[in-house]
């Protein structure tokens, strides 16, 4: 057994097999990798990592086990599934991915190779069995789902390490709320308060931490700095799996195509914004052909952002008290409100470093008079 104090949480335990995957070479490299990515850029405390959360996310897994399912092994399972469900993450968690998807897969590929061979599949096999914490994937719903472990953590663990406000979320009561109908995770009609505060606390993180606009430059650059590290050989996709942020940063910085990008992050000297358009007035497609069209116009770089969605399709459900089921955005108008709001608030942002700025950045805002 081993006991680790956790800033959520306080005393959190694991058994000798989590200690072991936990000191395993595979896990320890998630101290390396950033939660939040350049967010720290914007929030200076958001320097936690994966491994911090990978921690908390088990922790919350067995609690709400512990309540839902009755069989003990199966209790074991989910614990650890949520120790290992970011087992294969990248160098720069989600906004690596998003680059390097296109050549090894997503985090979640990438963590069943990972726990297929080595170190941690002599562990699994000497316990469960590969495959049986592997073929959780997609279906582990107290980890996964909407008001699973998962996203209960890293929206407590954000918000607690940027220092804002609005990750406030009653565990307490989510966790005495929720059912299993099925393999389903829902929240009985009790706990509809407690589901939608989440949801809203979701929203505004996104909308005012993760999608902050200057979070958002500085992420534009670092995957251009990734597919340009990349497209030169400077470094192999397979490697941003064993690199932490800042080894990853050191070997980009010295990419022809990708260096000036990395080294632009690491000193803070970020592009800037020249104009945001609505969502609405142009598509993904065209907004490639607009960066295209103006960077061809003005002899200069330009950079045509397109938002990442705040959030996906609320499928959580709630449990009636005659025993159906009904979904959550059929009982609450809050839910569908900010589904609208998401959609108000999603800018295309347009952006050019500080000297072209100065230079064109007027003519390109006139041009871009939508």
């Amino acid at each position: 057994m081993v006991i680790i104090k956790d800033e959520v949480y306080g005393t959190i335990e694991f058994d000798k097999t989590a200690e072991r995957i936990i000191d395993s070479r595979e896990f320890q490299r998630l101290r390396g990798i950033r939660q939040m990515s350049v967010t720290n850029l914007v929030y200076p405390g958001a320097n936690h990592t994966r491994f911090e959360h990978s921690l908390g996310t088990s922790h919350l897994a067995s609690v709400l086990a512990g309540r839902l399912v009755e069989d003990r092994e199966e209790r074991e399972k989910i614990k650890l599934f949520g120790l290992v469900h970011d087992l294969g993450h990248t160098a720069f968690s989600h906004e690596g991915e998003d680059v390097l998807r296109e050549y090894i897969g997503d985090h979640e590929k990438v963590g069943k190779k990972m726990m297929e061979k080595g170190e941690i599949a002599d562990i699994l096999n000497e316990n469960y069995g590969v495959k049986s914490i592997t073929g959780m994937f997609g279906r582990a719903m107290i980890v996964e789902a909407d008001v699973g472990a998962d996203r209960m953590d890293y929206l407590k663990r954000d918000a607690l390490n940027t220092g804002v406000a609005y990750g406030v979320i009653d565990i307490d009561r989510l966790v005495h709320t929720l059912a299993l109908k099925g393999n389903e995770l829902c929240v009985r009609e009790g706990g509809l308060e407690a589901a939608e505060s989440l949801l809203v606390a979701r929203f505004m993180m996104f909308s005012t931490v993760y999608l902050h606009k200057t979070v958002r430059i500085a992420t534009a650059m670092l995957q251009r700095a990734i597919k340009g590290s990349v497209e030169d050989g400077t470094v192999s996709p397979e490697e941003f799996i064993g690199m932490g942020d800042e080894v990853a940063y050191w070997r980009m910085s010295r990419s022809k195509q990708g260096g000036e990008y990395a080294r632009g992050i690491l000193e803070r000297k970020l592009y800037k914004e020249v104009a945001a358009i609505p969502e609405k007035k142009i598509s993904r497609e065209e907004a490639k052909e607009l960066e295209k069209e103006l960077c061809e116009k003005f002899n200069c770089e330009i950079i045509v952002d397109y938002p990442t969605q705040f959030s996906k399709t609320v499928e959580l459900k709630v449990l009636k008290k005659d025993g159906g089921l009904a979904p959550l955005v059929e009982l609450s108008d809050l839910v569908n409100s900010l589904t609208e709001a998401e959609k108000k608030r999603r800018r295309i942002l347009v952006l050019a470093k500080e000297e072209d700025k100065r230079k064109h950045g007027e003519r390109i805002a006139k041009e871009l008079d939508y």
